[in-house]
């Protein structure tokens, strides 16, 4: 069994697939990753951390204006305004020339007292503060003299908000936030992908699931045509399948003071393999004599579970043109369950001529790499479990910025997976150069003879080290812009979030696809509890992708769905990738 799964291996090259896709981030998933400035609460966990400074903030108001003599029409200097409510006790002074300012008011409803030596005091009630909206406008105070002149009956003038007559304008937070305090997943945050970019559903619908024949399915012999349609499948000369599952078992963020903290307890698995398009055409078309195939193949598969905590804040300044910066940065305690890479791993198949008996050499050479549960080595009776010692263990970080410009958009820029694993649990490192000889697969003895041959190379302790080794992780570069249709178009109807990204790998090539990768996204709110999703990407491995999703936002919950390949399952699509997510969580 074991000399089956090495065969099928190396025939499959494999390699790891690490990060650049975030399964389990539904909301990113629905908007083609579009996520670099748009994520909010635990969806920034593993993508911008700066973005968890949005946590639980909520956009305060301004409120400034002018103290007059109500007959003199002359401002009144060293009036006290004061604003008084649940929690809040704001006061302040007129200048020379009566002005006043509040800044940052929560909102809420209020009592506002002007007074003034001499003057009337003006109340304000039922004093409306929205969030983010500016009130300005003009008080008007009596003069009622002072001590025996004073006018004691006219001392005090109350008034409502809407009598006041100010002038308010309401204004909104760029990137949409839903304020929410604390999130937590319900149940785990769960994503899957797959994808290849060689053959396709339809033709293993036509190939490989056999015809009928007498009542009986039996397989479909494969003509000229047949088997150059399946060589013309590939995208490229080498054809990929890859695979990842992202769980997020425990999400939450929360905010303590103007902090926003996320924790995170997230598995990951990752598989890529590797199949040449000669290698199919050696498969289709055998080897004919005096042939020689030579492929660049490998072995890997990884499975990680990482330990997250995130904080993310508002920096107390501003620039010119540049408002709301903020700052974040995560550390991850990383643990791997399991670990197989390869290094110029290669096969060479050559075929001699009738002479020899049509011979076969069949040359092995490069370097693999393993840890944890070894399915490898014949030796040890590997079986799975799933909770199994680390293997290794490893330190990682994100850092983070975000920061609106111009009041127009918001931009931000984020490095994730800084750091390394090291391996030490059946840590093996293998290498050698081989060439085993067989002359067919006629009789059972060449057969094991092989797999004799094979197995020996595995154990052979000339070209296997027991040592630990250490993998980078994929470290990756994420760019992105965003903003809200209303604010180039205020007549669009709802709310509309359009967010570009740009991702681009940058770490160890053994742990993740390193193509960069382009996107766009939108989501659009004409129902604020219903958030439409949408987005295109273009570039990594898919190549190009259409994204979809929908979220449900009811109070103290959220539900989200996504697929990131909706351009695979349309007509003519030919279901090369697919991608799935779906969550539930609290919030309030």
């Amino acid at each position: 069994m074991k000399f089956k799964t090495l065969i099928f291996l190396l025939l499959l090259s494999s390699a790891i697939v690490y990060a650049g896709d975030e399964k389990s981030n539904v909301r990113g998933l629905g908007m083609a990753g579009a996520t670099t400035v748009t994520s909010r609460t635990i969806d920034a966990i593993g993508i911008n951390p700066a973005l968890l400074g949005y946590m639980g903030v909520v956009q305060g108001a301004e409120f400034k204006g002018k103290v007059i003599d109500a007959d003199t029409k002359q401002p009144i200097p060293g009036a006290q305004i004061t604003i008084k409510g649940k929690g809040v006790n704001l006061t302040t002074r007129t200048n020379f020339s009566g002005n006043f300012s509040f800044g940052d008011i929560p909102p809420g409803k209020y009592t506002v007292v002007v007074t003034q030596k001499g003057y009337q005091t003006v109340t304000i009630i039922n004093f409306q503060v929205n969030p983010g909206s500016s009130i300005s406008g003009v008080i008007r105070c009596r003069f009622v003299g002072t001590g025996k002149d004073a006018q004691t009956s006219q001392e005090e003038k109350v008034i409502t908000f809407e009598e006041a007559g100010f002038e308010v304008k309401e204004t909104k937070t760029l990137i949409y936030n839903d304020r929410s305090s604390f999130t937590m997943s319900l149940i785990p945050q769960f994503g899957i992908g797959i994808g290849a970019n060689f053959l396709g559903y339809q033709i293993y619908l036509d190939y490989f699931t056999g015809v009928d024949s007498a009542g009986e399915k039996v397989g479909k012999h494969l003509n000229y045509e047949d088997k150059q349609r399946i060589l013309n499948s590939f995208n490229e000369e080498l054809g990929t399948l890859l695979t990842q599952i992202d769980v997020k078992a425990l999400n939450l963020a929360f905010r303590i003071k103007n902090v926003g903290i996320g924790l995170a307890l997230r598995e990951r698995a990752f598989s890529r393999f590797e199949m040449q398009r000669d290698f199919v055409r050696f498969l289709l078309y055998g080897n004919p004599p005096s042939s020689i195939y030579s492929f660049d193949i490998g072995v890997g598969g990884t499975w990680l579970r990482e330990y997250s905590v995130s904080v993310g804040t508002k920096l107390p300044f501003e620039l010119i043109a540049i408002k709301n910066i903020n700052v974040g940065v995560g550390v991850k305690l990383i643990q791997g369950f399991g670990f197989t890479g390869s290094e110029n791993l290669g096969l060479t198949i050559e075929t001699a001529d009738s002479s020899r008996g049509y011979e076969m050499t069949a040359n092995i050479r490069g370097v693999v790499k393993r840890a944890g549960v070894d399915f490898l080595d014949p030796d040890k009776d590997a079986k799975f479990t799933p909770f199994p010692t680390p293997a290794g263990t490893g330190l990682g970080f994100d850092i983070g910025v975000s920061a609106e410009i111009l009041g127009l958009f918001t931009a931000g820029v984020s490095i994730t997976d800084i750091g390394s694993i090291n391996w030490t649990k059946n840590a093996v490192i293998v290498s050698g150069d081989t060439t085993f000889k067989f002359s067919g697969y006629t009789t059972q003895e060449r057969i094991d003879s092989l797999r004799e041959s094979f197995e020996n190379y595995v154990k052979s302790s000339e070209r296997k080290k027991y040592e630990s080794f250490s993998t980078g992780l994929p470290t990756a570069i994420r760019f992105g812009v965003a903003t809200d249709l209303k604010t180039l178009v205020p007549l669009f109807p709802g709310r509309m979030l359009i967010s570009a990204d740009y991702f681009q790998p940058i770490g160890d090539e053994q742990m993740m696809f390193k193509k960069s990768r382009l996107a766009l996204g939108l989501e659009w709110r004409l129902l604020d509890f219903l958030p439409l999703r949408t987005g295109i990407s273009i570039g990594g491995f898919e190549g190009f992708a259409l994204s979809a999703g929908m979220g449900l936002n009811l109070p103290g919950l959220e539900f989200n769905i996504a697929t990131g390949n909706l351009n695979e399952i349309m007509s003519g699509g030919d279901l090369r990738n697919f991608s799935f997510a779906t969550e539930l969580r609290l919030k309030f």
